[in-house]
């Protein structure tokens, strides 16, 4: 599968020391805030999500069989087939079809927004899926339709999609709110991702804070894992930036 890897702030303190990572942070550009509209929407959906859902909740995925209310026969099928090839694992099947979706003219139920976007992210199709989540979000009647683990990767991978995309202003933004979550899976990853940010930013204290915060407690194993390792890590280069820093300044003062 062509597949790229979406959870780049996982991935680059997963596999081996930053100085690549490192570098592509420092030339990424910074964008613009994500619109107001959105904002405000992506918010909405959080609160929504946090309003029926227990603070221990954890999702599998890739979620159950489709409802069938709401959609017609053919729209069922769609939706039915979208989730048979994702389940699969099959791009060979997943991608025209995925492409036949797209190309579809009128106003897409939510169900089948969101496993047309689910598909386009197990593609690697990053602008087409971050698209179609957009679009998601600004329809607040789409929130009953959908499992309550769909709405929770809708925000999450809205957000992953944003840094990916080099939106990284607005990244921030999304996981600031998921960090501050009653929820635990939504405020773990927005703290396990910023502090991923604040890592790629030389930030190490802050990284370093974050990542305690996620690996102390009953954690998401893999979460919790990588976490523990990279706050060790953080803290680390954190005391080394201050030790450094209080050589200059002896050196500095010296004669």
């Amino acid at each position: 599968m062509r597949r790229q890897s979406k959870k780049i702030l996982f991935l680059v303190v997963a596999t081996g020391f930053l100085s690549a990572g490192l570098a592509e942070a420092e030339n990424l550009p910074e964008s613009q805030d994500i619109p107001l509209p959105l904002a405000l929407s992506y918010t909405a959906w959080v609160s929504s999500l946090e309003q029926d859902t227990p603070a221990t909740a954890v999702w599998q995925f890739p979620f159950g069989a489709p409802q069938p209310s709401g959609l017609s026969e053919q729209e069922l099928k769609i939706v039915v087939s979208l989730r048979r090839l994702v389940l699969n694992g099959n791009p060979e099947e997943m991608e025209p079809l995925a492409d036949q979706v797209a190309r579809r003219q009128g106003v897409m139920p939510a169900q089948m927004l969101f496993w047309l976007a689910y598909t386009q992210g197990q593609l690697g199709q990053q602008e087409a899926c971050l698209a179609n989540l957009r679009k998601l979000l600004m329809i607040p009647e789409a929130w009953p339709p959908l499992e309550k683990g769909q709405r929770a990767w809708v925000l999450t991978e809205t957000a992953d999609l944003l840094f990916l995309l080099d939106n990284r202003t607005a990244a921030a933004d999304c996981y600031t709110r998921l960090s501050v979550s009653p929820v635990d899976h939504l405020r773990l990853w927005g703290q396990f991702q910023l502090a991923g940010m604040a890592f790629l930013d030389r930030d190490f204290e802050q990284a370093s804070e974050r990542y305690h915060f996620v690996c102390e407690g009953d954690k998401p194993a893999t979460w919790r894992g990588h976490a523990c390792a990279m706050a060790t890590i953080a803290e680390r280069l954190s005391r080394l930036g201050k030790e450094g820093e209080a050589r200059d300044d002896f050196s500095a003062s010296g004669p």
